[in-house]
């Protein structure tokens, strides 16, 4: 399945927002954002999960199309705050959107690459060095 990369962001966005010591079921996470069919979801939290973006409480248990049931979302892992922190600023994401023509159909860890890059040049920017000057990526 292809994955929705505004509907990855947002899911970051929700689960960073769960209060402390509280958890989301996916069918919660899905009504929170509602515009995103529940398989959407499902694919992005089964992806962020296998790739350790984010806390998965009691027996994560799969279906035969190995899809996670049943299982309580606590929150984000320090992966996956420092990946959103990199697509967090809207005129940021919006930029990379309008400057790719095939955002829908590229992955979401290039999506966090390019932000990356950007994040380094502002940086470099901001401290007056040199632009070529970039962080290397290896956060993930």
């Amino acid at each position: 399945m292809k994955i929705n990369n505004e509907c990855a962001r947002k899911i970051l966005f929700e689960i960073e927002s769960i209060p402390y010591g509280e958890t989301i079921t996916v069918a919660k996470l899905q009504e929170r954002i509602s515009e995103f069919s529940i398989e959407d979801v499902l694919a992005i939290v089964t992806l962020f999960n296998k790739e350790h973006y984010l806390t998965v409480l009691d027996k994560v248990s799969y279906d035969d199309n190995d899809v996670l049931r049943d299982h309580k979302i606590k929150g984000l892992t320090e992966k996956g705050y420092k990946s959103l922190d990199l697509i967090r600023n809207d005129e940021d994401w919006n930029q990379i959107k309008s400057k790719i023509n095939n955002f829908d159909e590229i992955s979401i860890y290039t999506i966090f690459d390019i932000a990356n890059k950007i994040m380094n040049v502002k940086h470099n920017s901001l401290f007056d060095l040199p632009n070529n000057l970039l962080v290397p990526n290896n956060r993930w």
